[in-house]
């Protein structure tokens, strides 16, 4: 059992007595102080550089705008006049293509020789046909270079053969 020596002496506990006091303080009162002058001139000035600022890039980028669009129209005049010419080049193309058909055609080809030329066209009896179905053959003559021994034999055989050759 817990036995108490002394009744309701616990100052020696009583944290309250070294506490600071606490005063009631006042909320401070904001008030709007009237502004100065210089104050509204620095505001004005900040204003106005603000929208000459925001003035400038927007003209900036009109000016940009309009730059760009004038670029875009000269590129597409060029465009056109290329194309243009690119399609009298191709017209002059085809009328010389065409002109060069007309010279060279077997039919002006064979007016201009007999006309210009004094040519005749060819008859029947000036066509010669060559048989090559015999085969090849060599004829060797005692002229001919590099004829060894056996090479001179045959051409006197077949000289002495044929004697009409």
């Amino acid at each position: 059992m817990q036995v108490r020596y002394a009744s309701n002496s616990g100052a020696a506990y009583d944290l309250n007595r070294f506490s600071a006091r606490r005063q009631r303080s006042r909320k401070p009162e904001l008030t709007i102080a009237p502004s100065s002058a210089k104050a509204r001139a620095r505001a004005g000035m900040v204003a106005a550089f603000k929208t000459a600022a925001v003035l400038a890039l927007v003209a900036a980028f009109v000016v940009t705008m309009l730059y760009s669009r004038a670029v875009l129209t000269e590129l597409n005049q060029q465009i056109a006049a290329q194309t243009n010419a690119l399609a009298d080049a191709q017209s002059e193309n085809t009328r010389l293509s065409a002109q060069l058909d007309a010279k060279v055609s077997l039919r002006n080809v064979e007016e201009y020789a007999t006309q210009a030329l004094g040519m005749v066209s060819i008859d029947k009896s000036q066509i010669t046909y060559v048989d090559l179905s015999e085969g090849d053959k060599i004829e060797l003559t005692m002229d001919s270079p590099r004829l060894s021994l056996m090479d001179r034999i045959r051409v006197a055989i077949s000289n002495a053969k044929n004697p009409e050759d």
